[in-house]
């Protein structure tokens, strides 16, 4: 089970969010901000920082299974 941990330090919040219960992903081209779409019908948008940091998790979970898979 993955956990995902999002943290601004501008926001009041900081989220974890398992990984496995994002169902999609749509990325505004206009800022490049990330909305995350979570089973159950719920989206979670993320700030400029959130985003920056779940993009930076996807790719190093991407390289990791390709690793694995080699």
């Amino acid at each position: 089970m993955n956990f995902v941990l999002l943290n601004d330090p501008a926001s009041q919040r900081q989220q974890l969010i398992r990984a496995d219960h994002i169902s999609a992903i749509q990325v505004s081209k206009a800022d490049r901000s990330i909305t995350l779409l979570i089973l159950g019908g719920q989206e979670l948008h993320l700030t400029r920082e959130e985003s920056k940091q779940f993009l930076h998790w996807t790719k190093s979970h991407m390289q990791a299974g390709a690793q694995l898979q080699e």
